[in-house]
């Protein structure tokens, strides 16, 4: 009896084709789906990073009877020098008081001696979404080669101005020096240069300040009320924007809602889709930085009372500037 040899037959090009094509398809509905996994992961992350910060805040204030500083400035001759941030004061309540034992507060943060203090990464001011640190250079611009340094992505809130203003560079009390044109509409203060009353360069106060330290009491607004630290977003190369202990690099205004197109100003930057900014040759006297960040559709907020709250980039902008100021007696809507 003859044994028939069936062999079995391959793909033909067409039923392989089908098949890739069946694979691409699943891939492209898959694909999205573990993006955004990842990404809800990163954002997870993030929320907690600032949530371990909000407590160290809270911790300073608990040892010290007041927030830290936003900002310490002191004239060195007719040199301003920014001494710390408001994330040098926090480090010892972040597990690094070995490091901030060797700060001297009294020496500018650039010029240290006993340790390199503007060069540290610290993985807690860091957002997974964002830029690597370690991957992208140091802000070393040709001007200023031996200052700014190591970046993150928290600020601090220091308040709102109106469009044209922001924080001045020159302003070490906030009062205006008579080199610059105050905000019109900006806090009427007293200025010991002019023995006289002048406008701020600020229209409200965010709490954290320069030279200023706000004790718990001082916010009447509430710590639930009033947002402490918000995001922003690194740029590759001389971009001053996130510099750790320079205080206006960790600081922020709420003049424009998150990932506004309105244009950030700096002393040095480098103008991204994602981080516009105006370009600067490193004499602009303020700064006006935004709160920005890689998460689609806004930014994660810290409050004061530790507590941290995604803020959409659709957020009011009156409600939104009423969360910034700590003694405005806004009445903030449900939801933000």
């Amino acid at each position: 009896m003859a044994v028939v040899n069936r062999s079995r037959a391959a793909f033909t090009l067409v039923e392989l084709l089908v098949v890739i094509a069946i694979i691409g398809i699943l891939v492209a509905l898959l694909l999205p789906a573990v993006q955004a996994a990842r990404e809800s992961a990163r954002r997870t992350s993030c929320t907690n990073q600032m949530r371990q910060i909000g407590v160290a805040l809270m911790n300073y204030e608990s040892a010290n009877g007041v927030f830290p500083p936003g900002d310490l400035r002191t004239r060195d001759g007719g040199e301003l020098k920014s001494l710390s941030s408001w994330v040098t004061h926090s480090l010892p309540y972040l597990e690094e008081a070995n490091l901030h034992g060797q700060i001297d507060f009294t020496v500018a943060y650039y010029e240290q001696t006993e340790v390199n203090l503007k060069d540290q990464y610290f993985e807690v001011f860091e957002c997974p979404s964002d830029l690597d640190s370690s991957s992208i250079q140091l802000v070393r611009p040709p001007s200023d080669a031996d200052r700014y340094g190591a970046r993150g992505n928290y600020a601090g809130n220091a308040g709102y101005s109106g469009p044209s203003s922001g924080i001045w560079a020159r302003d070490v009390f906030w009062q205006q020096n008579g080199l610059v044109t105050p905000d019109p509409e900006g806090l009427l203060l007293y200025n010991p240069t002019f023995k006289a009353e002048r406008r701020s360069a600020l229209r409200g106060f965010g709490p954290f300040m320069v030279n200023r330290q706000l004790k718990v009491g001082q916010i009447i607004d509430g710590l639930s009320k009033t947002i402490g630290v918000a995001e922003i977003v690194k740029a590759p190369g001389n971009d001053t924007r996130g510099v750790l202990h320079w205080g206006a690099g960790v600081l922020y205004l709420h003049t424009h809602t998150p990932n506004t197109n309105e244009q950030d100003v700096t002393r040095f930057c480098d103008n991204q889709p994602d981080a516009p900014c105006a370009d600067s040759d490193g004499t602009f006297g303020w700064f006006k930085h935004t709160a920005r960040s890689r998460h689609p559709g806004g930014v994660n907020t810290l409050w004061m009372d530790s507590s941290v709250r995604f803020q959409s980039d659709d957020v009011d902008p009156d409600s939104y500037v009423a969360a910034c100021t700590f003694n405005g007696e806004e009445v903030l809507p449900s939801g933000i």
